[in-house]
C-alpha cells in the first residue's frame, strides 16, 4: 500500500508537466484573462512579424552588380517561390495580428488613435515590403489579396454565421425556442472594465507599435549606403531614399504611427507618479527619432516641414476633440439653463393668473 501510495506522488508531478492545460472552452474564463491572454499574443506576433518584414532573412544587396542585383533589395529574393512564400504568410500573420488588436481595443477610450497607428504602421511595412522587393521576384497583386484575408474570413464567418469566442452573441431561432452562442466580453464595458484595465490594454498595443516603428525609423528598410556614389548618394544615408515617391510615404506613414503612439502614452500616464519623467523620456525619443531620420535621408528627397506637420497631427486632433467637447457641453449646460428658466418664466406667469 505504501509503495503504491509513493508511486502515485511520485507521478502526479510528471503528469502535471506532462498533460496540458485545459483550453479556455472548457474552463470558466473572464473576458479580463481572455483579452489579455489574447494580447500578449497578438502584439508578439505582430512585432516579430513586422520586424521580419522590413529586415528579411538573409539581408539585403549592399551594391548593384552585374547579375541583375540591386543594392537594398533582399538577398532571399534569388530564390523567388520560397521569397514569395515567406512574403504572404509573413503579411497574413502580421494582419491576423493587427485585425485582433483593432477587435480587442475596439470601443476603448483613443481607439481612434489606435486605428490611425495600426493603420500608419502597415503603410510602413508595405512599403518596407517594396523597398526590399525587386518588381520581378513578386506580384504585389497577391501580398495585398493575402494581406485583407483574415478581414475577410471572419466577415465570412459573420455572414455564414460560424461564430467564434470571441464575436458578438448570436440568437438563433428554433423549434424549441432561441438559441444562445455565448461569447467573451471583450469589448469595452464601462461599467464592467476598470480604468487600470483599459489603461493597460491600450498600452500593450502603442508600446508594441512605437517600438516598432522607432526602430523602423532608425534602421530604414534596404539598409543605407557604405560608400559614396558618383554623385550619385551619400554613404550613411538610406538606399531606399532613391526611390523618392515611396521612401517619402514610409517616412510620413511610420512618423504618423510613432507620434500617435506618444501622444496615448503621454495621455494615459498624464498624473501618475514620474509622469514628468515619461515626458521628457518621450520627448528626447521623438527627438532622437527626427535626428536618425535625419541623418539617413537625403536633403533633396523629405522636406522636413511636412514631417513636422504630420508629427503634429494627433495632438492637434487631440486638442480640437478636447475643445470641441468643452463647447458642446457648455452649449448643453446654456439650454438646459435656458430651459429652467423658462419653466420658471410660466410657473411665475400662472402663479399670478
Amino acid at each position: 500500500m505504501g509503495s503504491s501510495t509513493d508511486n502515485k506522488t511520485q507521478t502526479s508531478p510528471l503528469k502535471a508537466i506532462i498533460l496540458p492545460t485545459s483550453p479556455p472552452c472548457k474552463t470558466k474564463t473572464t473576458g479580463d484573462d481572455f483579452r489579455n491572454v489574447m494580447l500578449v499574443g497578438a502584439a508578439l506576433i505582430a512585432t516579430v512579424t513586422f520586424q521580419a518584414g522590413i529586415t528579411p532573412p538573409g539581408g539585403v544587396w549592399q551594391s548593384d552588380d552585374n547579375q541583375g542585383h540591386r543594392a537594398g533589395h533582399a538577398v532571399y529574393s534569388d530564390q523567388k517561390v520560397p521569397f514569395q512564400i515567406f512574403l504572404i504568410f509573413n503579411t497574413i500573420a502580421l494582419t491576423s495580428s493587427i485585425f485582433l488588436l483593432l477587435c480587442l481595443t475596439f470601443g476603448y477610450p483613443y481607439f481612434l488613435e489606435v486605428l490611425i497607428a495600426t493603420v500608419s504602421m502597415m503603410g510602413t511595412y508595405g512599403s518596407g515590403i517594396y523597398c526590399i522587393t525587386p518588381y520581378e521576384s513578386v506580384s504585389f497583386r497577391l501580398i495585398f489579396v493575402a494581406a485583407p484575408a483574415p478581414v475577410r474570413f471572419k466577415a465570412g464567418s459573420q455572414i455564414l454565421g460560424i461564430q467564434s469566442n470571441f464575436s458578438p452573441n448570436l440568437h438563433l431561432s428554433s423549434p424549441g425556442g432561441a438559441i444562445w452562442i455565448p461569447r467573451y466580453p471583450t469589448l469595452y464595458d464601462p461599467n464592467r472594465d476598470s480604468p487600470s484595465d483599459a489603461r493597460n490594454v491600450l498600452l500593450v498595443v502603442v508600446a508594441l507599435i512605437a517600438a516598432v516603428t522607432f526602430q523602423a525609423g532608425v534602421n530604414p528598410p534596404g539598409g543605407v549606403w557604405q560608400d559614396d556614389g558618383n554623385g550619385t548618394h551619400v554613404a550613411g544615408t538610406a538606399i531606399y531614399a532613391s526611390q523618392a515617391g515611396a521612401y517619402y510615404v514610409f517616412v510620413v506613414s511610420n512618423t504618423l504611427a510613432l507620434s500617435t503612439c506618444i501622444l496615448v502614452i503621454t495621455s494615459l500616464t498624464y498624473r501618475f507618479p514620474f509622469h514628468i519623467e515619461i515626458w521628457v523620456a518621450t520627448a528626447s525619443m521623438m527627438v532622437t527619432y527626427a535626428s536618425a531620420v535625419f541623418a539617413v535621408t537625403p536633403r533633396k528627397s523629405v522636406r522636413y516641414r511636412y514631417l513636422l506637420i504630420i508629427a503634429s497631427v494627433p495632438f492637434v486632433m487631440r486638442c480640437l476633440g478636447y475643445f470641441f467637447k468643452k463647447y458642446c457641453m457648455i452649449e448643453n449646460e446654456n439650454q438646459i439653463e435656458s430651459r429652467e428658466e423658462g419653466d420658471k418664466r410660466v410657473g411665475q406667469e400662472g402663479h399670478q393668473v
